[in-house]
């Protein structure tokens, strides 16, 4: 099987210096390599392929075969990171929590422990289309051990 402390170093020597990092590295039993990374601006097709070719050159199929995908943390992916919940201070978020709750908060802070920002609940009285489908709570801190998973909130 590949090392992925190989595969890690690997990927941290290429986007060392850049405000791109990794968010997730995943190694099947049948060599499927899947990297995610991201970044504080943006991730380019260009610093996928960058991050590929460096693993690629580095290792020898001959000695073990493997599968290699590159590709950016999408907005359907899983916040993992300090820095990508960091990223997102201001946008909305989807919050599952351990205890099977689920939250839509408007990030405002992010520290070590957890979150906060404020909480916001469906309108039942708003009518479809109507500017307040959402009305604010009180500003909550949420601690990162409470929460399940957290994505983006896309809202149009």
């Amino acid at each position: 099987m590949i090392d992925r402390k190989k595969i890690e170093g690997l990927i941290d020597e290429k986007l060392s210096g850049t405000d791109r990092f990794l968010v997730e590295l995943k190694i099947s039993e049948a060599n499927n390599i899947q990297v995610f990374i991201d970044s504080d601006s943006q991730v380019s097709i260009s610093d996928c392929v960058q991050v590929s070719r460096q693993i690629e050159s580095n290792l020898d199929r001959e000695e073990e075969d493997f599968e290699l995908h590159v590709s950016s943390a999408g907005l359907d992916t899983p916040l993992r990171t300090l820095r990508q919940y960091k990223k997102h201070i201001g946008q909305m978020l989807r919050l599952k929590m351990k205890d099977g709750s689920h939250y839509l908060l408007q990030l405002e802070e992010v520290n070590d422990e957890g979150i906060s920002g404020i909480p916001l609940k469906k309108n039942p009285n708003a009518k479809k289309g109507a500017p307040k489908q959402y009305k604010e709570l009180e500003k909550e801190t949420i601690p990162f051990q409470a929460i399940s998973e957290t994505k983006i909130e896309v809202v149009f």
